[in-house]
């Protein structure tokens, strides 16, 4: 499997889905997470993605077909990730990815989005 195959497999099995209890099978012990300049490590990904998952919200994941670049263990991309919470307007946030992968799972993910995602009321608890 490519790590673009993984990627995408990734963001149906675990965001679209709302399934916090896969992040193991995509994320390796020693993850860290770069976004917008704000950095966390696994178990504070998780439990990010443990209190939010089991909200109202909902994503879908669009993919910018064209920007995929894969070379070893990296991958870069540029994906949408639209969220919406009942009777609220959705919000389509721009993600710009660059990932490094040890034995098949991600290692160091660095984002920049568009808008801040910590930025929206429904990350709040985030």
């Amino acid at each position: 499997m490519t790590l673009q195959e993984r990627m995408r497999e990734m963001f149906t099995r675990m965001v679209e889905a709302k399934d916090a209890s896969v992040v193991d099978a995509y994320y390796d012990p020693d993850f860290l997470l770069t976004t917008n300049g704000l950095t966390q490590d696994l178990a504070a990904f998780r439990a990010g993605h443990e209190r939010v998952y089991p909200t109202a919200i909902t994503y879908r994941v669009e993919y910018d077909e064209e920007s995929w670049v894969e070379s070893g263990d990296r991958l870069a991309a540029r994906v949408w990730i639209t969220t919406q919470r009942p009777g609220e307007e959705a919000h389509r946030i721009e993600v710009v990815l660059v990932a490094e992968y040890r034995a098949g799972r991600i290692l160091r993910l660095h984002e920049l989005t568009w808008p801040d995602w910590s930025q929206l009321s429904a990350f709040e608890t985030y």
